[in-house]
C-alpha cells in the first residue's frame, strides 16, 4: 500500500500542503517519514496528489504537491446502501467494507425491530472510517455518510435512482443475478434489514417500492449482507 493521507483541501494552496492532527500524526509519528520522502495525499474527489515533504514540525507538516494523476479507484456506478440501524460495530463493519468495495453513500434508518438507538455522535467516528478505509482501497472519492432518517423518509429518498433492490428474507426465488445481468444501470438502491429484520407490514410497502431479491438458502447477517449485496451488484453491473 502506498503511503497516502488524506488533506483537507482548505489546507491546500497553489502547490503547497499543510497536514494536520490525525494525518500529522500518522505520517510523523506511525510510519516515521523524514523530510525528502514522497507520499500521496488527496482530498474528497480530487485526483492523487505526489507530493514531497519539506518540513515535520510538532503539530503540522508542510509537503510540496510534485505531480497530480487521476484516480482510477474511485466508483463508476453509484450505489447507495440503505441500512436499517443495526448496533455500532456492525454499522462501522459495514461502512468499512462498503467504502472499500466501492459504494458511493451509506443510509441508516430506522424500522420497526430496529434494535440500537440512534446517536449523531456516531457520524464523526464513521467518517474516521471512511477516510482510512479510502486510504487503504486507493479511492478518493468518500463515501458519504447520511444522518440516520426513518423510516418514511427513506422510502421518499429512493426515486431518483435506476433501480432499487430489496434484500427480502423472505423472497424465494428472484435472485440479484436475474435482476441485474445485462442492466446499465448507473445509480443504485440497496435495501437491508437490522438485526431484527423487517415486519409484515414494512415488507409489503418495501415490495411495492422496489425489486425484491434474495440470497438463496441460507439467511445472512445483517452486517454480512450489506456487504455481499453491494459486492454482488457491482460485479453483475461490471
Amino acid at each position: 500500500m502506498e503511503k497516502r493521507f488524506f488533506v483537507d483541501k482548505s489546507n491546500i494552496s497553489r502547490e503547497n500542503i499543510l497536514l494536520c492532527s490525525d494525518e500529522h500524526l500518522h505520517l510523523s509519528k506511525v510510519m516515521r517519514l523524514r523530510v525528502g520522502d514522497v507520499v500521496e495525499c488527496f482530498y474528497d474527489g480530487s485526483d492523487v496528489l505526489t507530493c514531497r515533504i519539506d518540513e515535520i514540525n510538532k503539530n503540522d507538516t508542510h509537503l510540496t504537491i510534485l505531480s497530480t494523476y487521476p484516480c482510477d479507484s474511485n466508483p463508476a456506478i453509484d450505489i447507495t446502501l440503505f441500512q436499517a440501524l443495526p448496533k455500532l460495530d456492525k454499522l462501522e463493519l459495514i461502512t468499512q467494507k462498503i467504502c472499500e468495495i466501492g459504494a458511493t453513500c451509506i443510509v441508516p434508518f430506522t424500522s420497526r425491530f430496529c434494535i440500537a438507538k440512534d446517536n449523531a455522535s456516531k457520524i464523526d467516528r464513521l467518517n474516521k472510517i471512511v477516510i482510512s478505509s479510502a486510504k487503504q482501497c486507493g479511492r478518493t472519492r468518500l463515501l458519504d455518510i447520511h444522518p440516520t432518517v426513518t423510516f418514511n423518509n427513506m422510502l421518499d429518498m429512493l426515486t431518483p435512482y435506476d433501480a432499487v433492490l430489496f434484500a427480502n428474507e423472505k423472497e424465494e426465488s428472484v435472485t440479484l443475478k436475474e435482476l441485474l445481468l445485462g442492466k446499465d444501470y448507473k445509480n443504485v438502491a440497496i435495501i437491508v434489514g437490522s438485526e431484527g429484520g423487517f415486519s409484515a407490514d414494512e415488507i409489503e410497502i418495501l415490495k411495492g417500492k422496489s425489486m425484491s431479491f434474495t440470497f438463496g438458502k441460507r439467511i445472512l447477517r445483517c452486517e454480512t449482507a450489506g456487504i455481499v449485496a453491494v459486492a454482488n451488484t457491482l460485479c453483475l453491473l461490471g
